[in-house]
């Protein structure tokens, strides 16, 4: 009988002790997560590009249990290396930061690193890739080339085409046009021009209009970003060419999408995931500030919309992410 008991009360003192690292183990990983905090800086509150950007940020600090601190930077250089240098003495586990210019960003990556804070870039490409934590962007390239494949596509019979360019220093920007004019290149579509704009529809429509009158010959614009194909749209309806040119949008944002729907002169294009960029980018500043391998560049495929895909697209974009471009966004770290 004391044997029976003796061993009862060890397998008792097993099961409590077990009971007990179970528990241990469940709060050291929210102890993990709880206190750790990031501060985000997305470029401009006012373009949806970036708002879903914050928005996939918040999500994934929800997912993981951390705190995310959202200021935008209004794509202010000066601001972006305020912002970096608040959070830091105010003793943030990590940073990311989308910014508008590839060298300029260096500052900020120097100043975090010196504080040995990780910092993630997200959307634009640093110069200085190993100055990053990590860089989470998209497949700028061959979203690019996609772009020129569409543009071939919906106009088989060739003729003069433009492009619109963002006025600032970007290796993705860069990337886009490289893909573009590569995919271009062994067909009948003749690059004529481009413009440089500050990526607002305002300032393309002011700059595309007088190029519709230079060549009214014209078939084709592609758009490297959302907003200024909207300013495309608008100058082509408004010279009455809007059945005779094709704007193809490298980004498809609620405006472009219900564009493409109504059947107007945007006729389709390449979409970014920003949800999944701002999710992302979340995720690999966690693991870095947990000490984990991180890639040094994480590319989010890029992928062709037209009118025949847009409503799959719109109803859900991270499910059209996983299904056409093969990508699921982790759920664990």
């Amino acid at each position: 009988m004391e044997d029976k008991h003796m061993k009862r009360t060890v397998k008792r003192i097993l099961l409590v002790a077990m009971a007990a690292l179970l528990c241990l183990g469940v709060f050291a990983g929210c102890a993990g997560t709880k206190d750790i905090k990031i501060g985000a800086m997305p470029a401009d509150s006012n373009i949806s590009f970036f708002q879903e950007l914050a928005k996939g940020m918040e999500a994934a600090g929800e997912a993981f249990g951390v705190t995310v601190d959202i200021q935008y930077t209004g794509r202010d250089i000066e601001k972006e290396l305020s912002l970096t240098q608040t959070f830091i003495s105010q003793g943030y586990s990590g940073l990311v930061l989308e910014t508008v210019d590839s060298s300029a960003i260096t500052g900020c990556l120097s100043r975090a690193q010196e504080a040995d804070i990780p910092m993630v870039a997200v959307d634009t490409v640093p110069d200085k890739t190993d100055l990053a934590a990590s860089t989470v962007t998209s497949d700028n390239y061959n979203g690019g080339y996609a772009a020129g494949e569409l543009m071939k596509q919906l106009i088989p019979e060739g003729g003069k085409i433009m492009m619109t360019k963002f006025n600032y220093s970007s290796v993705a920007m860069d990337d886009r046009y490289k893909g573009f004019e590569d995919s271009i290149a062994d067909s009948n579509l003749e690059l004529v021009g481009s413009i440089e704009q500050d990526g607002t529809r305002e300032d393309t429509l002011n700059k595309i209009t007088p190029m519709l009158t230079n060549y009214p010959d014209l078939v084709g614009i592609f758009c490297s970003q959302g907003d200024p194909a909207i300013g495309c749209l608008s100058a082509v309806t408004t010279a009455g060419m809007q059945d005779q040119v094709a704007i193809v949008s490298y980004d498809i944002e609620d405006e472009v999408a219900a564009a493409i729907e109504q059947g107007s002169a945007i006729k389709g294009g390449v979409t970014q995931f920003p949800y999944a960029m701002g999710y992302m980018s979340v995720y690999e500043t966690i693991r870095a500030i947990n000490g984990e391998e991180t890639p040094e560049i994480e590319a989010i495929p890029v992928l062709p919309v037209t009118k025949d895909n847009i409503a799959e697209f719109k109803e859900d974009a991270t499910a059209f992410l996983e299904k056409y471009g093969d990508y699921k966004l982790p759920t664990e770290l």
